[in-house]
């Protein structure tokens, strides 16, 4: 059976309107003004800054009595438990499933984050396998989370195919242990590529990646 791969921030769920509902909820609960939702947002810098960072920037505009390293632990607990796929994911999976496909979730990350965030939006029951490269020891784009993806869905990487939003890790990861790709092309001003790998497909969102990926194969 082939294997669609898929990555999980950004891919099967948009992080960005959940990391908003949190700062809205942070700024009430420590009865801040409303209007620094923007500055939070951009201060988080789409998920990519240092989580440490990014909690010290906030604490110097929204003074708190929880110590620093309990909020950021705090902040990912949060959000990471309010991830749900993206509508319109599941009803791309089952297509997929019902076309003869293994699915799996490739993932770079710490392993409780990661593994909270699948927790969080049943992709460990929905998944024949995830793969977190905070434990499994090398992140995308390096070869063995392709390979142990498909080790542990119980098949090969022929004719696999690997969807997500990031050029480097995803599409040239795909490419490195020859399996096709479909990017999610969208506007990030945090996110820069290194590679100038050409995925073999382009997409708007996940639904319509899995829609190319069936009309393809």
């Amino acid at each position: 059976m082939p294997l669609l791969m898929c990555d999980l921030d950004d891919t099967l769920v948009q992080r960005a309107p959940l990391f908003r509902a949190w700062a809205e909820r942070f700024l009430e609960e420590h009865g801040a003004s409303p209007d620094l939702v923007e500055w939070v947002v951009e201060q988080d810098r789409g998920g990519f800054r240092p989580r440490e960072e990014f909690v010290a920037a906030v604490l110097e505009r929204v003074p708190s009595d929880v110590p620093a390293d309990e909020l950021a632990v705090e902040h990912d607990r949060a959000v990471s438990a309010s991830y749900r796929l993206t509508p319109g994911v599941r009803s791309a999976l089952d297509a997929a499933r019902e076309a003869g496909w293994r699915f799996a979730v490739v993932t770079n990350g710490p392993e409780f984050r990661q593994r909270a965030k699948i927790e969080a939006t049943g992709l460990d029951v929905l998944a024949d396998a995830v793969c977190i490269s905070g434990e499994v020891g090398e992140p995308k784009p390096h070869a063995v989370m392709f390979e142990e993806a498909a080790a542990r869905a119980g098949t090969t990487l022929e004719g696999a195919w690997m969807i997500g939003d990031n050029l480097d890790a995803d599409i040239a990861g795909a490419q490195g242990v020859g399996a096709r790709s479909v990017w999610l092309k969208r506007d990030d001003q945090w996110l820069t590529f290194q590679s100038d790998t050409e995925p073999d497909l382009v997409a708007e969102d996940f639904p319509d990646a899995v829609r190319q990926v069936l009309a393809a194969t």
